[in-house]
């Protein structure tokens, strides 16, 4: 996380450090939930809100395949929150992979089934191009409200991503179902994203991201379509309750973090001060609460002004 976090689309590291038990990672605090949330409440999204969000999955996808060499594997809707803003923020890279090169492959069974590529069920060696699978099947299940390929066990779902054929309903454009088509290849090397830096070209120019400037959406300056409600950071108002809920396990009282009024919850801050004594280095926190962690991001990341969030290594 500390090499991958300097892009506009993935969630930012700041602070880590460990007990006994866990590591507790502290990041960048995603206001806006889970795009998970939002896309149950909708049942499914237009093709501008998923192409936006497939958008700007690509620039991430782009930056972590050929800035820093990772496969991600675990592309899915729960792993994409949202800022404050409505932005992108990839998050949870438990199951990611530093490749050294291009030519570098994986064997590791790893993901979750729904969104994961033909040749990491099979145990066949994979490479970066498993992720532009995961893209294609995320993209499906942000048009049509599920996964490319179901069953009611993962040994069914599993048999249907290598054998089934792709069906698309009717109601999706000629563009996006162009797109998931070749992105849904099943043959690694047909797929779109294989034949790379070729083929990142290909995808950025493509009918379906033909709204899109990515330029400018880099810059981050093309407005959102899901605007989140954030009456107050602290209600987490834009998490699923099956997470806001979660006891903190375990009940740590580690002197230097707990004694200052920080507590880890599962991605959602938990705190006794308010945020003026958290910066005031005259009231009962000192001015930097995190002094001592085994990583600290360096001072450019951390006066960038991001809210944190505080997540542990176990987490969701």
């Amino acid at each position: 996380m500390e090499s991958v976090n300097r892009h506009p689309f993935v969630v930012k590291l700041f602070y880590a450090f460990q007990d006994h038990e866990k590591l507790y990672l502290i990041l960048e605090y995603a206001q806006g939930g889970e795009l998970f949330t939002h896309l149950a409440m909708e049942r499914m999204f237009s093709e501008d809100v998923a192409s936006f969000y497939m958008a700007e999955m690509v620039l991430a996808l782009e930056h972590l395949h050929h800035t820093v060499g990772v496969i991600y594997r675990d592309l899915k809707p729960e792993n994409c929150l949202l800022d404050a803003e409505g932005h992108l923020l990839l998050t949870d890279f438990g199951l990611s992979k530093v490749a050294v090169d291009e030519e570098d492959r994986c064997h590791s069974s790893l993901g979750t089934v729904e969104y994961m590529a033909p040749e990491v069920i099979q145990g066949k060696s994979y490479g970066k191009a498993c992720d532009w699978w995961s893209l294609g099947a995320l993209g499906f299940d942000l048009l049509t409200g599920s996964p490319p390929f179901k069953g009611n066990n993962h040994a069914k779902i599993q048999e249907r991503i290598i054998k089934q054929k792709l069906m698309l309903p009717y109601f999706l454009s000629p563009d996006a179902k162009d797109l998931l088509t070749r992105l849904l290849r099943k043959e690694p090397h047909k797929r779109l994203g294989y034949h790379m830096p070729k083929d990142l070209q290909i995808i950025k120019k493509h009918r379906f991201f033909r709204k899109i400037g990515w330029k400018a959406l880099e810059r981050r300056e093309l407005d959102p379509p899901i605007k989140p409600l954030v009456t107050d950071p602290a209600l987490a108002e834009n998490f699923s309750t099956e997470f806001t809920e979660l006891p903190l396990s375990p009940v740590v009282t580690a002197r230097h973090a707990f004694d200052n009024g920080i507590g880890c919850g599962n991605g959602v801050p938990v705190r006794s001060t308010s945020h003026r004594e958290m910066h005031d280095p005259g009231s009962a926190v000192s001015d930097d609460p995190f002094g001592g962690f085994s990583f600290v991001a360096s001072s450019s990341l951390l006066d960038s002004g991001f809210g944190l969030g505080l997540g542990n290594g176990d987490s969701h």
